[in-house]
């Protein structure tokens, strides 16, 4: 009786945990995900974007991953992975026990994890349940979803979801991912040897890496290779053929220094418009309006630029000193491996195992007949190095970098004074090396040479030759030719931002929002709201242009006090007094030449960009209406409104300003710059299409063109008398800013700026062109804005935090030579054109002085 009640418990016990566990397994099953067809499966997908002609410039993603159907891989290549992984997968049902207790069993002899049981359905299942715990649950989960897979799907479905899932490391997940990260190739342009090296990643892609672990990566293909040889995949001398082959691999492509800006302003739109998932997740083709030269270009001059402008102001000094001789060895190694990597992306894997170019031990021994460049270091190169001699007595310091050493001369160092931005660098050039650098000094120089020379150092032994009859070489000068020619660099703490714009196709051709992405997001080409100084000038004129003013009207250039009330500060200074104790402020304006011209005609104030007549214009005009033409031109940023507006003391940014100049440029028809073309789904379908970076200040903008629609309908209501009395710069069709004749008249006088006025360095560009430089108080902000008929382009240069870039440091000589070097660049397969003349105008000479038509006694006439 006893003995069955037991049993009855036992039973009961056993009935129970059957039940239990039952109920947990049915409770585990309706958690896992559904996947009865391969249509089920839905992959993380990588977004790629390409620029104006297709070229790859980006990606967004949570995992690189590209889908191919099971049609499309190599056969070749499924039998590698199968022959690597799991060579029974065609007899297994889901789970290979005979390979677990393998695996058991050879790991308990190695005292440690060298050999796996898992089944390729198994991988699918832990790679798509993205379980990392190393629990019997998640392992439970594992089995259970890999027979449902088996059970549901086909051999070869499984195989679909397990090369277009798997993680293969450098970020690529699939192994068309992989084919393209590691080889630059499609799929079916994949060699045996290739194939192999792939199919022996799975397993462990940090340890197999044919990057960073050639040598293992080498000796896991080569297993590969045995095992398909094993399986009957491949002969014994396909397998021996393979394995000897040399295969280069690349290091995966770092989009990021193409445009980062640039698609981080379209990730932000596209997130915003589409959704987070869709843009990371969802394998869209994004097509943008960037051309890739233009952008490269735009990028280096905006860079050149910023370090030129920063070494005027003089050295900041070192960042650290070594003085250690194993620091000092670590730090060279470390740049040298550095510069190799940077050098090439691609590396070759040869039969032993090792990768060209292979990284030996830091050698500092100069052969002979050895070139002071190692290949990895090509002439123009910024680096890392460390001064291992300064040398007052001649001018020359020696640096030590990687594996070979180059020199200074004195000649090309002379900026390096102490800073003093209230100094021109010109006035103030350093004397002597020592006053800048010492000995373990790691400094920033530019390889600008194979072998060294100095012209001032020959100069100097030939002027003491000639005086001394029996000369003689002296001993304390090195010998030349063993060192490269390098010059001292610093990285710029100064910003800077450049926009560019396609007047034609309305395309955005290029974006530099600062000096370093890595370092600061800060896009300042849209975000920066900085005063414009003179660059706003050209407002002022087109408002005057209509309102009675012609490029013959004469201004008086003489000194001008205004008294007011709460009058703003504007580009000069500032006065108060007291009077019948009252304060009252005065605001006088000067010239930046702090000179007066007298008379002087109203295409030249501009052409000299004279502040009193501007301002006299200004009042003239009224500030009110000014700023509507400001207004229509496309600014949305506050507005002084009071006289210091014509003289740029409102904060706008470079994107405002350059669709104003592109606005002129076009005729005073409306320009919406385009940065996305097209975004297609995997479907091929059109998701947006011709998107404007307008849209990014969609509220701003309506709200301006609601205003002017507004008045634009109370305008044409207005009896014909009235309509005088407003500004003309409505008209039935709302992308016609302002008058075509008004725009060609003040792209006719930028013009002049160029070839007459501060702009005159563009004429450098040798095309036609039209600009007009900004500077503001104590050289804050430097400014160019400046088109050709074809391409508008717009140059800031400032500090984040306002703070002066140095005496002289004006829009002409810190803004204007990114723009000139940028458009050489961009108008390079450009036809030189004059800018269109629409109807209604007049060409005639006039007296450059008088203003009046031009005559046999006029000194100099212009058009």
């Amino acid at each position: 009786m006893r003995t069955k009640k037991i049993l009855a418990v036992v039973l009961g016990l056993v009935l129970l945990s059957v039940i239990g566990v039952t109920a947990s397994l049915l409770v585990i099953s309706a958690q896992l995900p559904k996947m009865v067809t391969v249509a089920d499966y839905k992959p993380l997908l990588v977004s790629e974007v390409y620029s104006n002609n297709g070229e790859k410039i980006g990606e967004f993603f949570r995992e690189r991953r590209i889908v191919v159907p099971y049609e499309k891989f190599p056969k070749k290549l499924v039998e590698a992975f199968l022959a690597a992984e799991d060579s029974s997968f065609f007899e297994h049902g889901g789970i290979n026990f005979t390979a677990i207790i393998r695996a058991f069993f050879a790991n308990m002899r190695a005292g440690r994890a060298v050999q796996g049981g898992s089944t390729i359905t198994q991988q699918v299942a832990k790679s798509i349940l993205q379980a990392t715990e190393k629990t019997y649950m998640r392992k439970i989960r594992e089995a259970i979803f890999s027979y449902r897979m088996e059970a549901h799907l086909g051999k070869e479905d499984i195989l679909y979801l397990y090369l277009n899932q798997i993680y293969l490391g450098q970020g690529a997940y699939g192994v068309a991912m992989a084919a393209q990260t590691y080889f630059r190739k499609n799929l079916d342009q994949l060699t045996l040897a290739e194939m192999a090296l792939l199919a022996g990643l799975p397993q462990a892609p940090s340890r197999y890496s044919p990057i960073h672990n050639p040598l293992r990566a080498k000796e896991r293909q080569r297993y590969v290779l045995t095992r398909m040889k094993e399986e009957g995949f491949i002969s014994a001398e396909e397998s021996q053929k393979s394995g000897d082959e040399p295969v280069s691999v690349y290091m995966r492509e770092d989009y990021k220094d193409k445009a980062p800006f640039f698609l981080e302003t379209v990730r932000q739109h596209l997130v915003k418009t589409l959704g987070e998932s869709a843009v990371l997740d969802q394998g869209l083709k994004i097509h943008t309006s960037i051309d890739v030269e233009k952008q490269v270009a735009a990028q280096k001059h905006v860079q050149d630029g910023l370090r030129e402008l920063d070494k005027r102001q003089g050295y900041r000094g070192a960042p650290k000193n070594l003085a250690a001789a194993e620091e000092v060895a670590k730090f060279l190694l470390e740049t040298r491996d550095k510069l190799i990597d940077d050098y090439t992306p691609l590396r070759t894997i040869v039969p032993d195992g090792r990768a060209l170019p292979e990284k030996e031990p830091l050698n500092l021994t100069r052969k002979p007949d050895q070139k002071n460049l190692p290949e990895y270091i090509p002439v123009g190169t910024i680096v890392e190095g460390i001064v291992t001699k300064v040398d007052d007595q001649w001018g020359l310091v020696t640096v030590r970098f990687a594996e070979t050493q180059g020199m200074i001369d004195l000649e090309t160092m002379e900026w390096a004074r102490k800073p003093n931005p209230n100094v021109i660098w010109e006035n103030d050039k350093l004397k002597k090396p020592s006053d800048a650098l010492k000995v373990g000094d790691v400094i920033q120089v530019k390889v600008t040479g194979q072998e060294f020379s100095s012209k001032r150092i020959n100069e100097m032994l030939a002027n003491l030759k000639k005086k001394q009859k029996n000369y003689t070489p002296p001993t304390t000068l090195p010998e030349f030719k063993q060192f490269a020619a390098v010059e001292l660099e610093q990285d710029p703490v100064v910003q800077g931002a450049l926009l560019s714009f396609d007047l034609e196709t309305q395309n955005i051709l290029a974006m530099v929002g600062g000096n370093s992405f890595e370092k600061s997001e800060f896009n300042r080409a849209l975000q920066a709201i900085r005063q414009t100084g003179s660059s706003f000038k050209p407002l002022v004129y087109a408002a005057a242009l209509d309102h009675g003013y012609t490029p013959a009207t004469v201004i008086v250039d003489a000194p001008i006090v205004y008294e007011e009330e709460g009058q703003l500060d504007g580009d000069n200074k500032q006065i108060k007094e007291t009077k019948d104790d009252e304060a009252i402020k005065k605001w006088k304006p000067n010239n930046y030449s702090e000179k007066f011209t007298g008379d002087i005609l109203f295409r030249n104030a501009l052409i000299k960009s004279l502040n009193i007549p501007t301002v006299k214009i200004l009042e003239k005009v009224t500030v009110d209406t000014t700023a509507m033409y400001a207004r229509r031109l496309g600014i949305f940023s506050p507005l002084n409104m009071d006289l210091s507006l014509g003289l740029g003391s409102s904060g706008v940014t470079l994107y405002e300003m350059t669709k104003v100049f592109s606005h002129f440029g076009r005729l005073g028809k409306r320009i919406r710059p385009l940065f996305i073309l097209k975004v297609t789904d995997q479907q091929d379908k059109t998701l947006l299409e011709n998107v404007s970076l307008d849209m990014r200040f969609e509220e701003e903008l309506k709200k301006l063109d609601a205003d002017f629609e507004e008045k634009r309908l109370a305008f044409k209501n207005q009896k014909p008398e009235d309509k005088k009395k407003l500004p003309p710069i409505f008209f039935d069709d709302p992308d016609q800013l302002i008058a075509p004749q008004t725009a060609y008249l003040t792209t006719s006088l930028l013009k002049g700026v160029v070839d007459e006025g501060t702009g005159a360095k563009a004429k450098a560009l040798g095309r036609t062109v039209a600009g007009k430089t900004g500077t503001t108080n104590g050289y804050y902000d430097a400014w160019f804005v400046g088109y050709t008929p074809q391409i508008s382009t717009g140059v800031w240069v400032g500090s984040d935090v306002e703070k002066t870039l140095g005496r002289g440091e004006t829009g002409g000589q810190a803004a204007l030579p990114i723009w000139l070097e940028y458009m050489k660049v961009a108008v390079k397969n450009v036809n030189d054109r004059s800018f269109p003349v629409p109807p209604g105008i007049v060409s005639v000479s006039i007296d450059n002085e008088t203003g009046n038509l031009g005559s046999a006694s006029s000194k100099e006439l212009r058009h």
